[in-house]
């Protein structure tokens, strides 16, 4: 049976792209525009996804932490973000990973 090599260089790129794309959104823009607003939390979301896809080695669990952090984010960005809402959420991913977990 062969094992199945994983190359993460290039998901690595691509995140520390992406970090690097977020932060210049950042720095360089004020969020007048909505469609910066848009592609601020799309570029986040591409980010933490990758990042997180990278530390656990599991796609799935990146995108659990991404929809995550991106949520709360919206979430305090329309002003509903309390700890009420956030323990909600964070038991909302908590149950959601141990169902699709294996």
């Amino acid at each position: 049976m062969r094992k199945r090599r994983k190359n993460f260089l290039p998901t690595f790129l691509l995140a520390f792209l992406f970090w690097l794309l977020w932060g210049g959104l950042v720095y360089f823009s004020s969020p007048d525009n909505s469609l910066l607003i848009v592609g601020f939390f799309l570029l986040l979301f591409l980010a933490v996804f990758l990042t997180a896809a990278l530390i656990f080695a599991n796609s799935r669990l990146g995108l659990l932490a991404a929809t995550f952090i991106v949520l709360s984010l919206l979430f305090r960005y329309f002003q509903v973000g309390n700890i009420l809402n956030l323990t909600l959420l964070t038991g909302i991913f908590i149950a959601l990973g141990f169902y699709l977990s294996k």
